[in-house]
């Protein structure tokens, strides 16, 4: 790989939004928005922010014996197909809603808080928070293997915006994010696949 393509394109990577391309067939990334959470030499791991599971929030939360107070109508989504069934991550848009002292609440970029703790999802659900997003699962890649793709086109980088991580998830949100990229989802015509 080129340095000139590792410094334009690493910079970006996280936190960033990367967007797949029609050469991504992997079902797991088809048409997916991805908000890159940490890169480095050792890898890369974000998670998947248009993937509904079909799970409310609120459901959820009752089985979790959690006071869900927020919108009956949103779903947890489906971060990436890395540890599913045990792996929960929640973004909000509030003020830390965790002790300053705690490692399980990071600002990823300027209105964009990742908890990594049950305490941060009870506290936004009895708050009624609107500005919250739940996911199961989340996307890994291996070292150099996210910047390969890149190299070849599977993926668009985009700066990560928080209309984007708060948007209702499904297939807009891959159209839109590709118009920000400045590309019409209609022209595009699926070439080589990579898997």
């Amino acid at each position: 790989m080129s340095p000139k393509l590792e410094d334009s394109k690493l910079d970006l990577i996280a936190p960033g939004l990367i967007v797949a391309m029609p050469q991504m067939l992997d079902e797991n990334f088809s048409r997916c928005v991805v908000l890159m959470l940490k890169s480095s030499e050792e890898g890369a791991f974000g998670l998947v922010l248009n993937q509904g599971s079909g799970i409310p929030v609120g459901e959820f939360c009752r089985d979790q014996e959690i006071d869900y107070r927020g919108p009956e109508d949103l779903v947890i989504n489906v971060g990436g197909p890395v540890e599913q069934n045990s792996h929960l991550l929640v973004l909000h848009g509030e003020d830390r809603v965790l002790d300053s002292q705690a490692d399980d609440e990071e600002e990823l970029a300027p209105g964009i808080w990742l908890v990594s703790a049950m305490d941060g999802l009870r506290t936004l659900a009895e708050r009624g928070s609107e500005r919250f997003r739940c996911y199961l699962g989340y996307s890994g890649w291996g070292p150099g293997q996210l910047e390969w793709e890149l190299s070849e086109g599977v993926w668009v980088p985009l700066p990560c915006e928080k209309d984007f991580v708060f948007a209702e998830p499904g297939p807009q949100l891959w159209e839109r994010a590709l118009r920000r990229a400045g590309i019409d989802p209609i022209s595009l015509v699926p070439g080589a696949s990579i898997n």
